[in-house]
């Protein structure tokens, strides 16, 4: 069985495909997947804290019903989280892959750009993504 295949069955054996459908949980973590595999290892590194972050929001959203309905709504929320948790495993996999470590953070992540879509020059300089 492949990784993204083991990621899956752990995700679901633990309730949190959240109304995703496996197709669909594999299509998106696929993705993500081949993002990854794209990535320079800095990219990776400012992934690594982006996506904490966004777990981090996403659960404090938990249990509030404001922020919930913001979102989409209880149930959303619980497949955001749960997606975030499959990326975080899937990007582990990919630390693994290359022999990296977490680094501290160089600078700061922008909440709306994952490592692909950074348009900020100066937060690409920072992570080492492009030559100072």
């Amino acid at each position: 069985m492949s990784f993204l295949s083991d990621a899956v069955q752990l995700l679901n054996a633990a309730g949190g495909a959240a109304g995703l459908s496996e197709g669909a949980i594999k299509c998106h973590a696929g993705c993500y997947r081949e993002n990854l595999a794209r990535c320079s290892d800095p990219m990776l590194q400012y992934e690594r804290v982006w996506l904490q972050e966004q777990l981090r929001a996403l659960r404090d959203c938990q249990g509030h019903p404001v922020l919930m309905a913001r979102l989409g709504g209880e149930q959303r929320l619980n497949v955001l989280v749960s997606q975030s948790v499959l990326f975080q495993l899937l990007l582990q996999n990919e630390f693994a892959r290359r022999g990296l470590e977490p680094l501290d953070p160089p600078g700061p992540v922008v909440a709306a750009e994952e490592a692909w879509e950074i348009t900020s020059v100066q937060v690409k300089r920072e992570w080492g993504i492009l030559p100072a």
